[in-house]
């Protein structure tokens, strides 16, 4: 059978959770850090291209994805989907505006299992890690905030082959796991242009 507390301390130390925050606010979390933790989030599955939330929802969650694929989008005046961002495993993902109505929707691309936290828990933690929230230097906010910055300057800024290749540097595996027209969506640009861009790419 083994010792009950050994198998608990390895439950323990593998959570998804806790391996999210050890990696990216405190590497050495106390037992009573650990229990606060986990006592903010819960678990929930979804299936290929299932809504988490929509836009227009309040009070919409922050989530840490354990396994899947998601995809923050709106749609523009024209109903056409833009992507805004993708989250994948030991990543953080929501609607900053929360609890005010969401912006965006978020939908998953592969069946995904994630950890969810609602914001008054989110706002807790922020007390005892500073780094999840706007206070601190380089926090979890402040990264999503910037890098909103410079997406909006790059698409404006770049051509599109650009940022496709960026693209593909940065993320060699989203690559491999996106649809092109989820890649083209999120470069602004159809799917037929990033073909042709992807077909110059080999020629």
């Amino acid at each position: 059978m083994g010792n009950p507390l050994i198998r608990f301390k390895s439950r323990v130390m593998s959570h998804p959770v806790l391996s999210f925050y050890r990696k990216n606010f405190n590497p050495d979390l106390s037992a009573d850090q650990e229990d606060l933790i986990l006592s903010a989030f819960r678990q929930e599955h979804y299936k290929k291209k299932e809504l988490i939330f929509n836009q227009g929802d309040r009070n919409t969650r922050h989530y840490i994805i354990e396994k899947g694929l998601v995809r923050l989008y709106l749609n523009d005046y024209s109903g056409k989907e833009f992507n805004i961002l993708f989250a994948k495993e030991n990543q953080i993902i929501g609607d900053l505006s929360t609890p005010e109505p969401a912006s965006y929707f978020l939908e998953t691309i592969e069946p995904t299992t994630l950890w969810s936290m609602d914001d008054r828990d989110m706002k807790k933690l922020m007390e005892f890690f500073p780094q999840t929230g706007l206070t601190d230097s380089g926090s979890y906010m402040q990264r999503s905030y910037l890098f909103i910055q410079k997406r909006l300057v790059s698409i404006l800024s770049k051509t599109a082959e650009e940022n496709y290749h960026a693209f593909r540097e940065k993320h060699p595996d989203l690559v491999q796991r996106l649809p092109q027209y989820h890649i083209a969506s999120y470069l602004g640009i159809s799917a037929e242009f990033l073909s042709k861009i992807i077909a110059r790419s080999f020629s």
